[in-house]
């Protein structure tokens, strides 16, 4: 495959670039546009460049907004309320329609890469089962890391240590946490020292929602990096059991992120 009259990044001109087995085998300037021969794609003077990364989304939740009411207070919490309220009425082809629809639109925008948190905290992780076979079944559009994410906490949901056990089992990628949504400070403590252990154990990464919330008294993240030092999970750390990609905003030893 060939582009031609392409621009790139910091460079005045055109270029050609050939692609070979899915990788740029070489870049050449142009003196001047050139006619497109058969096969080739023609750039028509835009921007190439490399594909973006959407590192955080809830693909089992999109497009669900005021299903079955809207967040009238706009906080985090009462969203919380109605997307617990929305899992309640998913199902299988629901989620998967939603998630490729959602897909389709990142990819038309250039987005490759994407992260997404999926909520586990549902005896049949009807979501997450979804989420996996959406994994495969877009393989050939994107590169889609599945976060393990407890929406309703670990500690304070039933069973919630074994449902995020079950869920790495099951195929996803990273190990989540909600620290401050938990009952009690002791409980979002737990559940940090809980998924760090679960997540060295397995090799997977870590991406954590932490201290969403004004109350100055919620300070997990201290909690989080603590653990990731004791731990020695840190960046250029070897996994001791690799799992698959890492977007390039992500290490790809087991290490954390707080968003």
């Amino acid at each position: 495959m060939k582009i031609v009259n392409a621009r790139l990044r910091k460079k005045e001109g055109l270029f050609s670039l050939e692609l070979t087995a899915g990788r740029i085998a070489a870049i050449t300037a142009q003196p001047d546009s050139i006619a497109c021969a058969p096969g080739e794609l023609d750039a028509a003077g835009n921007l190439v460049t490399a594909p973006f990364v959407e590192p955080h989304i809830h693909l089992d939740a999109t497009l669900t907004a005021g299903e079955p009411a809207w967040n009238m207070s706009g906080t985090l919490f009462e969203g919380i309320e109605r997307w617990a309220e929305r899992k309640a009425l998913v199902t299988h082809e629901d989620i998967k329609t939603r998630a490729k629809k959602t897909i389709d639109m990142l990819v038309d925008h250039g987005i490759q890469h994407v992260r997404t948190h999926v909520d586990v905290t549902d005896p049949t992780l009807a979501a997450l089962r979804a989420m996996v076979e959406v994994r495969e079944e877009t393989r050939h559009l994107i590169d889609l890391q599945i976060v393990a994410f407890p929406q309703e906490g670990i500690e304070s949901f039933a069973g919630g240590r074994a449902l995020m056990e079950e869920a790495v089992a099951l195929g996803a990628d990273v190990v989540g946490g909600i620290p401050h949504f938990e009952n009690t400070r002791e409980q979002g403590v737990s559940s940090i020292r809980f998924l760090m252990e679960l997540a060295e154990r397995t090799g997977c990464l870590v991406d954590v929602h932490c201290d969403e919330t004004d109350d100055p008294h919620s300070r997990f993240v201290e909690v989080l990096a603590e653990e990731a030092r004791v731990r020695g999970m840190a960046r250029g750390s070897p996994p001791a059991t690799p799992r698959r990609w890492a977007p390039t905003t992500t290490p790809t030893a087991p290490s954390c992120s707080a968003c």
